[in-house]
């Protein structure tokens, strides 16, 4: 465990909360046709579809009784801040899972949702393997100390993804591949990863 105080304290009141960063991907997905130019179209597909997904998981994720265990066992306060985007594919499927485990425990850990396009020097600090990859959650105490971080997919979506990649397989192929891959796991390795940090 870092022991040094972590830079994400100073986004903490710049942060939002898991609610009003729903309500406001709710009004970009929203928006009327006539007030989306020509340009924003392809973005706000994704918006869109980024919506349909993360409400999916949202209905057909569980938590797990070890998952359960786990956090019920936690004794110390935490604060989690995750730096993310509502067009990111992959916090569209992570995401409601990060806030489905700590609102299980909302009396132990406080969940906010920080810009990566609003801060990028923050993500800057975070970076995985040299890239700017969301969504990234920083766990801190509340001291401000670092306890983990986790992002911006598991361990074996990342194994898919580079895979694909040093295939050259083009882009909207392995996105493809990604959800598929995202639908089959149902959440579950994110969720056995966050308890393995927790632990």
């Amino acid at each position: 465990m870092n022991t040094t105080l972590s830079p994400a304290i100073d986004y903490w009141e710049k942060s939002i909360s898991y609610p009003e960063y729903k309500s406001t991907f709710e009004a970009i997905v929203l928006r009327s046709e006539s007030d989306i130019v020509a340009s924003e179209k392809e973005m706000h597909n994704y918006y869109i579809l980024n919506w349909v997904r993360s409400k999916r998981v949202e209905k057909i994720y569980t938590i797990s009784d070890n998952a359960k265990s786990v956090l019920s066992g936690l004794s110390t306060k935490q604060r989690w801040i995750i730096i993310t985007e509502a067009w990111c594919g992959d916090s569209s499927q992570s995401l409601p899972i990060l806030a489905a485990l700590a609102e299980y425990r909302s009396d132990c850990i406080e969940f906010r949702i920080c810009s990566r396009d609003l801060y990028p020097e923050l993500l800057e600090l975070y970076k995985t393997n040299g890239s700017m990859g969301i969504p990234k959650l920083i766990a801190i105490d509340s001291n401000g100390k670092e306890l983990f971080t986790w992002g911006p997919r598991p361990v074996k979506a990342q194994t898919v993804f580079d895979a694909l990649k040093h295939d050259n397989i083009e882009k909207s192929k392995i996105y493809e591949a990604m959800h598929l891959w995202y639908a089959k796991d149902k959440g579950q390795t994110v969720e056995r990863e966050i308890v393995s940090l927790l632990k």
